[in-house]
């Protein structure tokens, strides 16, 4: 399939809102912005306070706005607190999609993160008709390896320097 073809495909008018018992998972609106700061993350480079983090923000709602990326805040429900984020980051070449994620260090081993990847991933192969799903996690992040194990992603070699993980259409 034509790249082209495939950006247009996943260019959505508006990010949808996905849920489950206890997350939403939606739009980042730029109020949300402060209690991200130390998670707010754009090629590699954290934000250090609001305002880079507001700019984090604009550069992914870009890539979001020209196909080359989905990008969901991880609300509880029963707070509206603001969790962490994922997505589908680098476009979706040959109709396949990478993710990435990030959870605010109170919400960690919550099981949060689990549940927010199999929504996006249920996402992704349900409404964006996606063949595969990658991610790539650090060889010393045992917590990451153990979402993408728990989403149904298996290891698989890789050149990268980070581990690579893929899950295929069932």
């Amino acid at each position: 399939m034509n790249s082209k073809l495939t950006l247009v495909k996943h260019r959505l008018a508006k990010t949808p809102v996905i849920t489950s018992d206890r997350l939403t998972l939606k739009e980042i609106e730029s109020h949300d912005v402060a209690s991200i700061v130390d998670i707010s993350v754009y090629n590699g480079v954290f934000a250090t306070n609001t305002t880079e983090a507001i700019n984090v923000l604009e550069q992914i709602n870009v890539d979001v706005r020209n196909g080359k990326s989905l990008h969901w805040g991880i609300f509880l429900k029963d707070s509206s607190e603001l969790a962490g984020t994922c997505g589908y980051y680098r476009g979706f070449d040959r109709n396949k999609g990478e993710i990435g994620y990030i959870l605010r260090p109170l919400y960690r081993g919550l099981g949060i993160m689990t549940e927010a990847v199999k929504l996006i991933v249920a996402f992704g192969f349900d409404t964006l008709k996606l063949d595969t799903i990658i991610a790539y996690t650090s060889p010393t992040n045992s917590e990451s390896m153990a979402v993408l194990q728990r989403a149904g992603f298996k290891k698989v070699k890789s050149k990268h320097a980070d581990l690579k993980f893929e899950r295929h259409h069932p």
